[in-house]
């Protein structure tokens, strides 16, 4: 770090509607450092790092860049002063080559005329030459939609680097990433503090601050709480000043409750087809789910888990098996009629199964729900949709300037509170969660273990698949643990510990 301030804001205050988003936030970063921003859902942190790039416009407040003070407008303005974001979302063109991605961004930037040709030849070199920066080999005639995901977060990084920024800022960059995948971003974010690259690094994952930052602040409902070096503090104090108590005081452990004896659910000997959307084929699973129970199906990414899930409300081929429902033996057909038996399914991937974008948060978590509330099924009663939201906002707790904002505008943690109201809202009596706490902030997080909880105490059943092991073994009364389509076994709650799952994930043998 040479110690040369690179931006720093002064009191940036930013109002939506009623709601401030951000209270007088003074932030800065070095060049040579990477400063991360750490907070639960709602807390600013997305907003203060749109307003550094252009997206937001403060109401308050100002920026300085290296040293001068400046108004930033338009994410152009924002790239012209050498800032550059690197969003949760990949912005790349998916049908375009990887030179074509990291290219044309330079003709906008240097405002050349339509009707200049470009030269081939010449767009591959550059291409080449920053993505060898980034340690990414691979072909710069490739199409984008044809990279993992690892791979298209580093193009978008050689891009920057090719619009010469010199502060760059990522927005949650592991979300969709494997353990492999994060552990090459970091490697990279490593060099470009090498080359004195300031960064200004947001995540929810607070092992990544100690693993990469220099200095972390913490932001809690729109105001900043502290600035510590990273040698200075520890995870702990981290989560204490992001959730304003301590960690145990989130903790949630089901307790044991007797469930119904008789099986709402009974599976043998399930196949599902090679063909399925990840590729993962269920091989001869088989369980039961009592009433009331939470049945956690652990196991780590390729086990099966959604595969599973998937075909219990026929969204995936099942090749044979038997599936029985409240005694009778039932194939489901389609996610439809599953929900009209009882059985409704929480995506893992909520932004593009669970949710509708451009429809308000009342407008999601009442849309199953229209028929019902319709007079004759025709009129629809505006009065009783919106009481119905918002005693579901109220009980979910969702964080919504009003219940017509658009779903979109939520937080990730408040947009997967939505997706369980809707579903809960039709009155299953069996829930499968798939990945119900991934990617949003750990107050959330303990928020829906919570309802979990709730929603099993009211008798429904429950599936709870997840990689989360502490979240599989608080919450669970029986475990069924998947690797590559195939059960490796069921133990009941108490019958295994932390270690021992582990190790059977792991596919060590467990000590005697």
């Amino acid at each position: 770090m040479d110690e040369r301030e690179a931006l720093r804001t002064v009191d940036l205050t930013k109002r939506f509607g009623g709601i401030t988003a951000l209270n007088k936030v003074s932030f800065d970063v070095k060049y040579g450092e990477v400063h991360a921003i750490v907070g639960q859902n709602g807390a600013g942190k997305s907003t203060l790092v749109k307003i550094i790039n252009g997206i937001h416009t403060p109401d308050e407040g100002s920026i300085f860049v290296d040293g001068r003070p400046v108004k930033i407008k338009s994410p152009r303005d924002a790239k012209m002063l050498g800032i550059t974001l690197i969003h949760q979302e990949r912005m790349l063109f998916p049908n375009l080559t990887v030179a074509e991605n990291i290219y044309l961004p330079l003709l906008a930037k240097k405002n050349m005329k339509a009707g200049i040709s470009i030269n081939k030849r010449m767009m591959e070199e550059i291409a080449r030459k920053y993505l060898g920066l980034v340690g990414l080999e691979i072909d710069a005639n490739a199409k984008v939609k044809d990279l993992g995901a690892g791979e298209q977060e580093l193009v978008q990084i050689a891009r920057a680097l090719a619009e010469e920024a010199k502060i760059i800022c990522f927005d949650e960059p592991t979300s969709p990433l494997s353990r492999r995948e994060a552990e090459r971003l970091f490697d990279v974010i490593r060099d470009l503090k090498k080359l004195g690259k300031a960064i200004v690094y947001i995540t929810h994952y607070i092992d990544e601050v100690f693993l990469i930052a220099d200095r972390v602040t913490v932001l809690r409902d729109g105001s900043k709480v502290v600035t510590k070096p990273t040698t200075e503090t520890t995870p702990e104090e981290i989560t204490r000043f992001m959730l304003g108590r301590s960690l145990e005081e989130f903790y949630v452990e089901r307790q044991e409750k007797k469930t119904g004896k008789t099986p709402v659910l009974i599976v043998k000997d399930l196949y599902t087809k090679p063909s399925t959307s990840t590729g993962v084929p269920l091989k001869g699973v088989s369980f039961e789910l009592n009433e009331g129970e939470i049945l956690g199906v652990v196991g780590l990414l390729g086990a099966g888990k959604t595969e599973l899930a998937k075909a219990l409300i026929g969204a995936e081929k099942i090749e044979r098996g038997e599936i029985y429902l409240y005694g009778r033996k039932t194939r489901v057909k389609n996610p439809a009629e599953a929900a009209k038996l009882g059985i409704v399914y929480l995506p893992e991937d909520r932004k593009n199964e669970g949710l509708v974008h451009l429809l308000s948060v009342k407008d999601n978590i009442i849309l199953p729900l229209v028929d019902r509330l319709s007079h004759g099924k025709i009129l629809r009663n505006r009065r009783i949709e919106e009481n119905v939201a918002k005693d579901w906002i109220i009980r979910l707790q969702i964080k919504t300037p009003s219940a017509e904002t658009r779903v979109i505008n939520l937080s990730g943690g408040n947009q997967q509170k939505v997706v369980v109201a809707r579903s809960l809202a039709r009155s299953p009596r069996i829930v499968i969660f798939d990945e119900p706490t991934v990617g949003i902030d750990v107050g959330a997080k303990v928020e829906i273990r919570k309802f979990i909880a709730e929603v099993a105490r009211s008798g429904v059943s429950v599936i709870l698949a997840t990689s989360d092991i502490d979240e599989a073994l608080s919450l669970s009364d029986r475990l069924l643990v998947l690797d590559k389509g195939r059960a490796l076994g069921i133990y009941t709650r108490g019958e295994i510990g932390r270690e021992d799952l582990i190790r059977i994930l792991s596919g060590e043998p467990l000590k005697a």
